[in-house]
């Protein structure tokens, strides 16, 4: 068993620990609760100062995800959400692909729409799925394949830091784990995709967390298993007691660490603020004397990374992710980890019985997932064991793939970045999902 001094992953937690700045400046109340389909948002941008830094690295470096899209030739809209709560969620959408446009603007898919949701992990965002190239990134290769592409962003990522009253100074901001993105962020995005395209039935992909939320939003709301065809999740995580990445090494002592954060004011994780991706993005680049330092926080947390993401390409991945997120997040998986049951947060037994009508959190059923799910999972995945993930297919009672990618060495990240995704996993995925069509 891997052994890491805790003094060591405790710098390492604290240095990802984010300041709580000010949320970056979006457009005003008033067009967050009319968006305009088409128009493209200034939110969350990520432009930053120094010409001759932006000049040295990938021109992509900085770019928001709607730019990212936009900078590949593809159609890009920017759409916001209100949860139940009150999070302003932002959505980006690909509706169509390039071979799809007429006079560079309209898409026309001939009259067939098949719409796609897509979900991204722990500390990303919907920038995860178009950091690459147009033939290895899967927003971009469903796109062409006749998709119109939903990419979501969970509260309090760089892309959903708003709220119709709170602040993310203030601290109740951050009271949620991926209880609430189920619960009310999910299928609110959800029901705003169906009513802008007036498709009823969409496909569900998720990756990691976005497979967790999927798992979770059906405990509370079963109705939706109608509002999708088909579910792929891509490194699934529901049990993760198996979890063989050094983070997990906090398991046992969640609670302390948490309280001891929460005394400290620490409420968000990785805040990807202009300077922290300034930082990050020169501290990853190819020629950076500090580039192990990426690799070490990568491996922590991840496990160990593949030579299949394009090492150029690396200041752009840093740039955007880690996304944000709040430390109840974490705090969650690990909790996960540490009861090695598929549980909802523990908040202690006081507000457990004020919540939930019991001192100890309730269990999610995978029983509730009705629709049919593909998996996708790898040998040296060390987020999503391979062990976790057959406990997770044996009680889900509808899968109808289960499906080891084939490199022995393909990672938990390699689903998002790998140059080979594409051939391993995106091209299966898209030859399940046209199964249901």
């Amino acid at each position: 068993m891997l052994f890491i001094p805790y003094q060591g992953m405790a710098v390492i937690l604290l240095a990802l620990v984010g300041s709580t700045a000010s949320p970056t400046q979006g457009p005003p109340p008033s067009e967050l609760r009319h968006p305009s389909a088409g128009s493209i948002s200034a939110t969350a941008s990520l432009n930053l100062q120094g010409r001759q830094r932006r000049e040295a690295l990938h021109p992509h470096t900085f770019l928001t995800t709607p730019e990212l899209i936009q900078a590949r030739g593809y159609p890009s809209e920017v759409h916001h959400v209100i949860s139940p709560d009150g999070y302003i969620l932002q959505m980006h959408r690909i509706p169509c692909g390039r071979r799809h446009l007429v006079n560079g603007r309209r898409c026309d898919t001939g009259g067939r729409r098949r719409v796609v949701f897509i979900q991204h992990c722990l500390l990303c965002s919907s920038a995860d799925f178009v950091m690459n190239d147009p033939d290895q990134a899967l927003g971009f290769i469903m796109a062409d394949a006749g998709y119109d592409v939903w990419l979501g962003n969970t509260r309090g990522n760089v892309y959903s830091r708003r709220h119709i009253h709170l602040s993310p100074k203030e601290p109740e901001f951050w009271d949620f784990s991926w209880d609430e993105f189920a619960k009310y962020d999910m299928p609110a995005m959800l029901q705003h995709v169906r009513e802008i395209t007036g498709v009823p039935i969409l496909d569900y992909i998720g990756h990691s967390m976005g497979t967790t939320i999927f798992f979770v939003m059906m405990n509370y709301h079963p109705h939706i298993n109608n509002w999708i065809r088909v579910m792929v999740g891509m490194a699934p995580v529901a049990y993760m007691h198996n979890k063989r990445a050094p983070i997990s090494a906090f398991a046992p002592f969640v609670n302390i660490i948490d309280r001891f954060l929460e005394d400290k004011g620490f409420n968000e994780i990785a805040n990807s603020n202009s300077g922290f991706s300034t930082l990050a993005s020169a501290a990853c680049a190819p020629t950076s004397i500090l580039r192990f330092i990426c690799s070490l926080i990568h491996f922590l947390i991840d496990g160990p990374s593949s030579d299949y993401v394009d090492k150029d390409y690396l200041p752009v991945i840093f740039a955007h992710t880690p996304a944000g997120t709040s430390r109840r997040v974490v705090t969650h998986f690990l909790q996960v980890i540490a009861s090695e049951q598929f549980q909802a947060y523990d908040h202690g037994p006081k507000r457990n019985l004020k919540m939930y009508g019991s001192v100890a959190p309730p269990v999610y059923s995978l029983g509730n997932i009705k629709v049919p799910v593909g998996i996708f999972w790898s040998e040296n995945d060390w987020v999503a064991d391979p062990r976790d993930v057959y406990q997770t297919a044996a009680e889900l009672p509808n899968v109808t793939l289960y499906q080891r990618v084939p490199p022995r060495d393909f990672s938990h990240t390699d689903f998002l970045w790998a140059e080979n995704a594409r051939w391993f996993v995106y091209n299966p995925l898209m030859e399940f999902l046209d199964s249901y069509h």
